[in-house]
């Protein structure tokens, strides 16, 4: 006759197995969450560079405009500066997408620990007189007044990350007494 306590040796191996399986999966689901909390964060500074990096060039674009003192360099449509065609009312702008920013933008004066350093295009769009019954002063300040002429311009900036496969585009809309 078989005795109690060898009846239960087999169902203690089981038993063990089966624990020490549970507490494996446990360790590995902890190891791939931890795991996918550092992508994530990493893409997070990634994303936080990239609009960082776009938002400098913005900045750049508007110092830009603010310190031109005439629309002439838009007419030759110089590296990054774009002349809207008046004849073409279904012009959407330049393609933004286009591979090769570097020989058809202009770089921004800044360092950034990224992969390259923020660049923008600057579309002159013409120029509008300030509309005396909108309720917006396009100048946000108050130093246009209704009636004055307001020259245009709509700015987009491309911020790459910390690779080359990682960038965001930003654009705005930037207005100044016409020159």
């Amino acid at each position: 006759m078989i005795s109690n306590r060898q009846k239960q040796q087999g169902v203690a191996l089981v038993v063990s197995l089966i624990i020490l399986v549970s507490l494996t999966m446990l360790g590995l689901t902890s190891i791939q969450r931890t795991t996918t909390d550092l992508a994530m964060a990493g893409n997070q500074r990634e994303t936080g560079l990239m609009f960082q990096a776009a938002e400098v060039g913005l900045s750049s674009a508007e110092t830009f405009i603010g310190n031109s003192t005439t629309n002439a360099d838009f007419k030759n449509a110089g590296l990054g500066l774009i002349t809207v065609p008046d004849d073409n009312p279904a012009y959407n702008g330049p393609d933004y997408f286009r591979p090769n920013w570097n020989t058809s933008s202009q770089q921004a004066s800044t360092a950034l620990d990224a992969w390259e350093q923020p660049r923008y295009m600057i579309e002159y769009l013409g120029d509008r007189s300030q509309n005396p019954l909108a309720g917006v002063n396009i100048g946000s300040y108050g130093t246009i007044q209704s009636g004055d002429i307001v020259s245009i311009y709509r700015s987009t900036s491309r911020g790459v990350g910390l690779t080359v496969n990682s960038f965001r585009y930003v654009q705005s809309y930037f207005g100044k007494d016409k020159p």
